[in-house]
């Protein structure tokens, strides 16, 4: 049976390499042992379908999700309002549990893994030829590149363009152990960006601010009490971290830092590689859409290696054409929001999103 190797542990590529396993293949899968920071994640309820898909809804435990309570946001003005909810509400992750969920279900299937990094893929006469740190090399049938924003595979014939310079800094926070609170998400723009507070399983909550990082302010990345400070300046956010006793806790330490801005391509295939998750496009996560994106990019990476090397390029072309088409409606969901804020219009931050593309467009390998 042709082997399909897929590059990267994260969501999308646990989502690719069990859509191999329920159709009958045993895939490779690559990666060093996971370190993933645990910023949190919103589970969107369109999410929920395609873990049944992978039939890995039981993952989704207590100590991996916990149920939402709605998102609200104080967006447009300085009123609080919750955001409707059509259709549900979804979870709040804790990431890495969930990720280490997914690697023991997969593991326990028929995969062969090596912990390693894969440091190039060269194209080869029917399939693909992937180079390890150790310089050991290993043919592929097909590989898929689930790489995130690294995307090993992605060369110039991707167009890989940065659209913007956001970035997050953020701190998990323990609650105190008298602290009520319910498990709903808080957005609050802000002239320097936006602030995201929202709850994780383990009486956690993640507070972060995303802003780009030429407008990040001097020493806030190394000063917490910085930071928070700037938290503390906000109409529903500082309120809600005084109710918590966490106002004090956000101060006690540098935030860290993660690169979060919109990276977009052009190909997503090239020869027998296929890309899915961020490997294949990064989007700003103010749509709160990646964990969805990543499960479903994952099986239908799958489905589009498989094709490729049964000689039928249709699939591959209809999961690109699919997946850039719903990058592109995201984009313009994101651009919609951002034009919904008017109090800070003439700020850099949100003058810079009232274009289309955002200002900072250019080929990610010159930025």
């Amino acid at each position: 049976m042709d082997r399909v190797a897929v590059i990267g542990g994260g969501v999308a590529g646990l989502s690719a390499a069990r859509r191999l396993l329920l159709v009958g293949h045993r895939p490779i899968l690559i990666s060093p042992d996971p370190a993933v920071p645990n910023r949190g994640e919103t589970l969107s309820p369109k999410a929920t379908t395609l873990l049944e898909a992978l039939q890995w809804s039981h993952l989704l435990d207590a100590d991996s999700a916990l149920p939402g309570e709605g998102r609200f946001s104080v967006w447009g003005d300085a009123t609080l309002r919750k955001a409707p909810d059509h259709e549900g509400l979804g979870y709040h992750l804790d990431r890495v549990q969930f990720e280490r969920l997914m690697r023991t279900a997969l593991l326990a299937g028929n995969v062969e893994r090596i912990s390693s990094s894969v440091t190039a893929m060269t194209h080869r006469p029917g399939g693909v030829e992937l180079t390890l740190a150790d310089g050991a090399t290993i043919s592929a049938a097909a590989a898929i590149d689930c790489t995130g924003r690294a995307a090993l595979s992605s060369g110039a014939a991707a167009e890989r363009r940065r659209l913007d310079r956001l970035v997050a800094a953020w701190r998990v926070l323990d609650l105190p152990d008298d602290a009520d609170t319910a498990a709903a998400t808080l957005v609050e723009a802000v002239e320097l960006g936006w602030w995201y507070m929202s709850p994780l399983p383990g009486r956690r909550m993640m507070l972060g601010l995303f802003t780009d990082s030429d407008l990040l302010p001097t020493g806030v990345a190394q000063d917490g009490a910085r930071w928070a400070g700037l938290a503390a300046g906000t109409h529903a956010i500082a309120p809600r971290l005084g109710s918590l006793g966490l106002d004090a806790v956000a101060a006690g330490a540098a935030p860290a830092m993660a690169p979060a801005a919109s990276v977009t391509v052009s190909r997503l295939i090239e020869g027998r590689i296929v890309r899915a998750g961020d490997a294949a496009a990064a989007l700003d996560p103010v749509g709160a859409n990646g964990i969805a994106t990543a499960l479903w990019s994952g099986l239908h990476a799958a489905a589009a290696a498989l094709a490729l090397i049964r000689g039928e390029a249709g699939v591959a072309s209809t999961y690109e054409r699919d997946y850039l088409q719903g990058v592109s409606h995201q984009l313009a969901t994101q651009r919609a929001m951002y034009a919904s804020e008017p109090r800070f219009a003439a700020a850099p931050f949100w003058r810079r999103r009232q274009t289309e593309p955002f200002t900072t467009d250019h080929k990610e390998e010159t930025a």
